[in-house]
């Protein structure tokens, strides 16, 4: 008779290396003393995403820098030889020499990239938050108070035809590949309208195709066509001198603000389908 599944030993998903428990000492960031200073950068960013205060919230808490593991960077303390540092730990400060590299390369001034005037971006999806709402600003306000985080445009999940991405299963579409078959701009706007930016979404081809022929082509694309053919047919190809009216001139400058506003912030597909768009 076998044994229950419970009493099994465990097995590790990817490797088949049976799973044991021991004992480490490890290294931690003590998170919780800079706490107030966190607390106080979440709620100076109301407009951060959704996701990206629940998740803040959530995981002020001290976190270990380091691993038990063959690869990585090697903890340069006495006692700590044979581990190595937390890779979201050494990663996120490669924002910080990579960009200090490419102004030294560019002549650029470093300073004024991460000084007070400077605006940071951080683009990444939702299960790497804690990483850029956490650890980098801690890390930077241990480190001698650097400029901290500004924008936090974090995504939602995206599935691709209903099952989840997996590089390691070679089950995605490389970005090189769809730029192989189709326009930059089209990829922009499929992603932007439907992509996961406050909801877990979907890939699927049969949207893709049909977000491009009926929205693009058949929408945007037919008002260009139309009014390209009016011009060479009825004026000789020349576009003719005008006047703009003045109430069309105020509402595309109201529209040019408010949208530049949404995209600054990250808000995109609310800039898409501005409800000023539709006030003329």
């Amino acid at each position: 008779m076998p044994e229950p599944e419970s009493l099994l030993e465990p097995v590790c998903a990817s490797c088949g290396k049976p799973v044991s428990f021991r004992k480490a000492r490890h290294l931690y960031i003590a998170v919780s003393r800079l706490e107030r200073q966190l607390q106080a950068l979440v709620d100076a960013h109301p407009d951060w995403r959704r996701n990206a205060i629940a998740f803040t919230n959530n995981y002020i808490r001290d976190r270990a820098l380091t691993r038990d593991l063959e690869w990585g960077i090697p903890v340069p303390k006495a006692g700590y030889e044979s581990k190595t540092i937390y890779i979201w730990a050494e990663n996120v400060l490669g924002y910080l020499s990579a960009s200090k590299t490419a102004a030294e390369e560019r002549g650029a001034d470093f300073g004024a990239l991460w000084g007070r005037d400077a605006i940071h971006y951080y683009v990444h999806g939702k299960d790497n938050i804690p990483f850029h709402t956490i650890i980098l600003p801690a890390l930077l306000l241990g480190n001698g108070g650097w400029h901290l985080p500004d924008r936090i445009v974090s995504g939602e999940y995206l599935t691709l035809e209903g099952r989840k991405i997996s590089t390691s299963q070679n089950y995605a579409i490389r970005v090189k590949d769809l730029l192989a078959h189709y326009e930059a701009d089209s990829i922009r706007y499929f992603f932007l309208a439907g992509g996961p930016e406050k909801k877990d979404a979907d890939f699927s081809w049969r949207e893709f195709v049909h977000s491009h022929n009926g929205e693009l082509l058949g929408g945007y694309g037919n008002f260009v066509n139309r009014s390209l053919a009016f011009i060479t047919r009825y004026l000789d190809g020349i576009v003719p001198e005008g006047t703009v009216d003045p109430d069309i001139d105020r509402q595309t400058r109201r529209l040019y603000a408010s949208v530049g506003g949404l995209i600054e912030a990250g808000a995109f597909k609310d800039a898409l389908f501005s409800r000023e768009w539709f006030s003329f």
